[in-house]
């Protein structure tokens, strides 16, 4: 029974924060293990403010994973989203909050963590635990920073800005009757300013020729003419041109530079955030979710993923193709997937379809086809990059994944054949003592029943009758572990407990002499959930592990005892006990221990990890105990059977 835990007198009411970002189930997790560690209340909390449906597949899926992990899922719908959060942790009782945190959004240091800010101050009682997510906050196309057109308007104003501004003060300049060359260097530094400024060389030129018409109209006699008598002014404006020239070359290539440096810096953060996201999938449409919604956020582009295990047929069967049947791309579909050569829009096969299709793939192995939606423009270089980068990463975790499945099958096939191998020789081992007791005795007496005695033939009788019932015992116990080793539903029904024992010391008395077993059951009507059939192959198996181990002439008590809501059930021995370092493995297949009793050649190491399986399948353990002064003791519990279901029990006479 799980008690419930308080915090400074307040029960403790653990709330987490649904989203559909796929590094929520990160935020999940963490408070998912916070709430087990105490028996915590815990609610998944989603504030739905109309921007993400509720039928979004990545936050059906978060909300399923919360369910999984125990969590009471509410919906509030809400327009202002930390509103919500603070009103329902403020109502119900919310002791600790857990929101996830993907990194800075766009304001500055300043106004990035304000809404922390404001649950911290709205919620002072409540402890926030922030959690970070491992994906970036990314807008489809917006970080992408693409090469904008030679002549734009942005540059023109730049250019117009910086000329007038030079002409301003080579005005004044002019009017301080300073000489005429301090005017050509502001004007010089104005251009050399265009140049670094905009965005290509083309704008240094036209800032080198307005400085001559500018300098030439208002600055040089006669003014206001373009006019020129003095030669020193020609080359003037011809180094001036040079220097425009040169310096806006360099500045572009300088800018050119920064930016792959930024886009390379960008593209690497991306791949680092997408490994860590395909690092926590746990399978393959995990990872290709994972694909498709960075491929969606940076394109800002449709992308589907169909997945195929096997072949062609099996992939155009993929759900997923239902989404664009409409649209006539099976043939570009299938020429991709045949020839891993991308076809569809932008490309020389299919150019007409509405969607470019790229073959996912690593070596021979092809894993599926990304679908990227068309759009007006062609994806530019940097875009492509990230799209094959991505692929990339795709196919390499598809490729890990699907060798971890044949990994973990081939290790299942190999410990069932070893557990079958085992067995078998473990069994046919066994089974040669008993099959060659019972042959032998029964050609002894086929063949000289005449000359033996009455005595003998009677221990020849009870040694046969022996080995049949220890035959019949392990037949019992291998169909026992078939039964649940193949998962069959056990069938609980309510039992007298007194009657289930009763019938399994008699049966030890027929079958175990040499033994004093006795019975103590508890004065009360004990009725407990059991399938009986499995109980008394339990009992059965332990009175026949206390006889094998103990000497003749022992004692071997059979008891129960109500303990609250169960039934403690033990068979307890006065024998030689078992060694602490034995008791740890004392439950294991195959193990048969280091005593030797009475009869403990004849062992299998089957009877006592069947006990466990069987116990366990009852939802209820078993252990082993000292018993003082001397012998073991084992005891394992089951359910009462209360209630309405009492009623239920027939022919109970207590």
């Amino acid at each position: 029974m799980q008690t419930e835990i308080l915090e400074n007198g307040q029960r403790i009411h653990v709330l987490v924060c649904l989203s559909a970002s796929p590094s929520n189930q990160k935020v999940l997790r963490s408070a998912a293990r916070f709430a087990r560690e105490n028996s915590k209340a815990f609610t998944a909390l989603f504030v739905d403010n109309g921007k993400r449906t509720r039928n979004d597949p990545y936050l059906q899926k978060n909300m399923e994973m919360a369910k999984s992990l125990g969590a009471a899922v509410e919906i509030v719908i809400q327009t202002d989203v930390l509103g919500a959060i603070v009103d329902y942790a403020a109502e119900h009782g919310v002791t600790h909050l857990f929101i996830g945190y993907s990194g800075p959004s766009k304001g500055g240091p300043f106004l990035r963590h304000l809404p922390v800010y404001r649950l911290v101050n709205s919620l002072p009682d409540v402890d926030v635990h922030i959690i970070p997510g491992s994906v970036m906050s990314l807008r489809p196309s917006g970080l992408i920073v693409k090469e904008r057109s030679v002549l734009n308007l942005d540059d023109f104003l730049k250019l117009a800005i910086i000329m007038i501004c030079a002409t301003a003060i080579s005005a004044v300049f002019d009017r301080s009757r300073f000489s005429n060359s301090n005017i050509i260097t502001i004007y010089i530094l104005a251009v050399l300013l265009t140049s670094v400024t905009t965005a290509a060389s083309i704008y240094g030129i036209i800032a080198a020729v307005l400085y001559i018409l500018l300098f030439n109209f208002l600055f040089i006699d006669p003014r206001f003419t373009l006019l020129v008598y003095d030669p020193y002014y020609m080359v003037t404006y011809l180094v001036s041109v040079i220097a425009a020239i040169i310096t806006g070359n360099l500045s572009s290539r300088m800018k050119r530079s920064m930016q792959q440096a930024t886009n390379n810096a960008y593209q690497a953060q991306i791949l680092l955030n997408t490994s860590e996201l395909l690092q926590q999938a746990e399978s393959c449409s995990e990872i290709t979710g994972v694909i498709t919604m960075q491929l969606k956020e940076l394109l800002g582009r449709d992308a589907i993923f169909f997945y195929t295990e096997a072949g062609e047929e099996q992939l155009l069967a993929d759900e997923a193709f239902a989404k664009i049947k409409s649209v006539p791309d099976e043939n570009a579909i299938r020429w991709t997937f045949k020839h891993g050569i991308r076809a569809g829009w932008g490309t020389r096969y299919y150019p007409e379809a509405a969607y470019q299709y790229l073959s996912v793939r690593t070596g021979n192995s092809n894993y599926g086809i990304i679908a990227i939606a068309g759009g007006k423009n062609d994806l530019n270089p940097f875009e492509e990059n990230l799209l094959l980068s991505l692929i990339g990463a795709c196919s390499l975790s598809l490729e890990s994944e699907r060798n971890r499945k044949e990994r973990e099958a081939a290790q299942i096939i190999a410990e069932n054949e070893r557990f079958r191998s085992k067995l078998l020789r473990s069994v046919s081992h066994d089974l040669r003592t008993p099959l060659t007791s019972i042959s032998g005795n029964a050609a002894n007496l086929q063949m000289h029943e005449e000359e033996l005695s009455a005595a003998e033939r009677k221990q020849i009788y009870s040694d046969i009758y022996e080995d049949a019932i220890w035959l019949i015992d392990l037949v019992e116990n291998l169909l026992s572990i078939t039964k649940l080793e193949e998962h069959v539903e056990i069938s609980l029904t309510g039992e007298v407990v007194s009657d289930v024992l009763a019938a399994a010391a008699g049966h030890a008395r027929r079958h175990k002499s040499g033994h004093h077993i006795l019975l103590a059951c508890d004065d009360e009507c004990l009725v407990a959930r059991m399938d009986v059939s499995l109980i008394l192959q339990v009992m059965n198996n332990l009175i026949s592990n206390a006889v094998k181990h103990t000497p003749q002439d022992t004692t071997i008590r059979v008891w129960d005892r109500r303990e609250g809501d169960k039934v403690l059930i033990g068979v307890t021995d006065d024998g030689p006990g078992i060694p602490d370092e034995e008791k740890a493995h004392i439950f294991d297949l195959f193990y048969t221990g280091k005593q030797a009793g009475a009869d403990s050649s004849k062992s299998l190491g089957l009877g006592l990890n069947l006990c466990k399986s069987i116990v366990e399948a009852h939802g209820e353990t078993i252990l082993v105990k000292d018993n003082m002064p001397s012998g073991a003791s084992f005891e394992f519990t089951l359910k009462i059977w209360e209630g309405a279901d009492h009623e239920a029990v027939p022919d109970i006479d207590c």
